[in-house]
């Protein structure tokens, strides 16, 4: 969209600037979210009437977080990503203190074992969402300022991993290891993209292999969850349990799938399959045909958002905006 045809004293938009639109990500993403209403609703509504009296309890609140999420795609069409740039420090000091608060004890709220929301009446907050879009923003900030000198050590690798870092440590207090391994790896193809020393990268890349791993084998339930992601038969009725059930579900969906709402997983055999395991869901009711949908919609939503990034570069030479967006897309993808 045209920087100078939306200013801060003109919110709105014009016809020409809806013709700057990408309406086929636009659709892709708008496909996705009702795709994904519908199968919130078909994987959760025996479990949430037998939890809450409600079986549409679950897809209520999507249906409430779809709403808050299209004002703020309105929201942010209206904003010139260029201002982002110069938010980039407020936001991520932001994010920073998010991670704290919630880390005070009777301030942020557990669940499972791990302090990583906020509750703010009747809706939990996530600070690590927030926080992943800030450090993107961040080191997109950093790379722009620091291109000429990308080359050296602080300004290429110091300077965009600086908040980040901290952030990371924030998460792994929580603990949220799966966060930190995302940003971690979403800045570091940052910084490989806009072109530091492969020497400082390669080094970067081994440190944090061994830190990593050392992460992962030191904690007994990171190591298991490991070990049972390699091998879920050592415990089929125990951690295994919800990985073996999946499988099953896929199995069972074979080619074409049993039908939408017909799938038996979800009746109380597959733990959570409502949220982190609704793509065994999706298999089984929905087959091959219905993953391989997913999957290439995911496909399409990556290739788009790498075009805006080369259209930020090819047609602006605009590295702020291609950072950020090529940052957005490796988050998503």
């Amino acid at each position: 969209m045209r920087r100078e045809a939306i200013t801060s004293k003109n919110w709105s938009i014009s016809s020409d600037d809806l013709k700057k639109v990408d309406l086929v990500l636009l659709g892709i993403v708008s496909a996705m979210v009702v795709f994904g209403l519908l199968m919130v609703y078909s994987s959760s509504y025996i479990f949430a009437q037998e939890r809450t009296g409600d079986g549409f309890a679950f897809i209520k609140k999507q249906l409430v977080f779809t709403a808050l999420g299209s004002i703020a795609l309105l929201a942010a069409v209206r904003i010139p990503y260029r201002k982002w740039a110069q938010w980039a420090y407020p936001i991520s000091f932001g994010a920073l203190f998010l991670l704290v608060l919630v880390l005070i004890p009777g301030v942020g709220a557990r669940v499972g074992g791990a302090q990583r929301w906020l509750r703010l009446g009747p809706v939990n907050i996530q600070p690590a969402e927030i926080a992943k879009f800030a450090m993107i923003l961040f080191a997109s900030r950093q790379l722009e300022k620091k291109r000429e000198q990308i080359k050296e050590f602080v300004p290429g690798i110091v300077a965009p991993f600086l908040l980040p870092a901290v952030a990371m440590v924030l998460l792994l207090l929580q603990p949220d290891f799966g966060s930190v391994v995302m940003m971690a790896g979403v800045i570091f193809l940052l910084v490989f993209l806009a072109g530091a020393s492969k020497k400082y990268l390669a080094s970067i890349l081994i440190l944090g292999g061994a830190l990593g791993s050392f992460l992962v084998l030191s904690t007994p339930y990171r190591r298991a969850r490991l070990m049972t992601f390699l091998d879920p038969w050592q415990d089929p009725m125990g951690k295994g349990f919800q990985v073996l059930q999946s499988m099953l579900g896929l199995h069972n969906g074979s080619f074409f799938g049993v039908g939408l709402g017909n799938g038996k997983e979800k009746l109380f055999y597959l733990p959570e399959a409502h949220n982190d395991f609704i793509f065994a869901v999706i298999g089984e009711e929905l087959g091959f045909i219905g993953v391989a949908g997913v999957v290439i919609a995911f496909c399409f939503l990556v290739h788009r958002g790498f075009k805006i990034a080369a259209s930020c570069l090819n047609q602006r030479n605009d590295y702020f905006g291609a950072y950020l967006a090529t940052g957005i897309t490796l988050a998503l993808g």
